[in-house]
């Protein structure tokens, strides 16, 4: 919608698992690095952890590509409401193995166990990536350290990597710490990297001049703590309004009306420009 107006050839600030908007700070690298580490040493279990929106699962979605060309056999499965049986289901469906619509829970596990123990038997590493592991059902974590079990024998072959918000992982602590090898903490950006991450997004969507000024960070960083996820619907607000406002570039006043608009804080005294209202009404 004001790809145009800032001269750019796409929407940058998109909360989805589209690799080609991975900003790699130092802190996603060394994640991405340490798991594929976790991998490649076939270690039993890992666990990728951090704020909610610090960007898991995209890391996650970036370690099962990296996996995939290594010639492992690797799926990648999110637990969001998830039920054991459900799990069990989409693991054999994502490792291509035609689970059945009606298959009970044991029939599925089965299956499992014993692809497991195939790829052991022909050396093939298998890895298994859960996302979201805290919103999944208490049964389907329970299967999750039945599934780590296997990987506790002698040259299993077979890792996993369970990705945890750490606001809500509340009552999982002791299970982590029970099946996991190593934890990977993923922070929130630092200034200097949300600056460095908005001027790369928007380089990769065809920007060819500076879009923000010094104050827009500051405040930016302010207002989101660093996160991704609200950055990017901070960010894709704040284009709208500079548009709507027909601003040369983006100022800190611009993300701070933005910004209770957003309800990323709570508002203050003064009152709140509509920005979504006022665009609809110029066209």
């Amino acid at each position: 919608m004001y790809a145009n107006y800032w001269g750019l050839k796409d929407t940058p600030f998109r909360n989805t698992l589209e690799t080609r908007w991975f900003y790699a700070s130092p802190g996603h690298e060394e994640a991405l690095a340490r798991l594929m580490y976790l991998v490649e040493q076939r270690r039993r279990c890992g666990v990728l952890w951090g704020p909610a929106g610090t960007g898991k699962s995209l890391v996650l979605e970036l370690l099962r590509r990296e996996t995939a060309r290594t010639g492992a056999e690797v799926a990648l499965v999110d637990l969001l409401a998830s039920s054991g049986r459900e799990m069990l289901w989409e693991v054999l469906a994502e490792l291509g193995l035609s689970p059945g619509v009606h298959d009970s829970q044991s029939d599925l596990w089965r299956r499992l166990h014993d692809h497991v123990l195939a790829d052991r038997y022909a050396h093939v590493p298998l890895v298994l990536i859960f996302d979201h592991l805290e919103r999944a059902h208490a049964d389907c974590v329970a299967m999750i350290e039945r599934v780590e079990h296997l990987a506790s024998g002698e040259n299993s072959g077979l890792t996993l990597v369970l990705g945890v918000s750490s606001e809500r992982a509340a009552g999982l602590g002791q299970t982590l710490r029970e099946i996991s090898d190593l934890r990977i903490d993923l922070p929130p950006l630092d200034r200097d990297e949300v600056q460095q991450y908005i001027e790369s997004l928007l380089v990769s969507a065809g920007a060819d001049r500076p879009v923000f000024d010094q104050s827009a960070f500051d405040q930016l960083f302010d207002e989101t703590r660093g996160i991704p996820r609200d950055l990017n619907r901070l960010c894709d607000l704040v284009l709208l309004a500079g548009m709507a406002d027909q601003a040369v570039h983006i100022d800190a006043a611009i993300v701070s009306t933005a910004a209770e608009e957003l309800n990323v804080r709570p508002r203050i005294d003064r009152p709140v420009a509509q920005f979504r209202e006022r665009f609809a009404a110029e066209i």
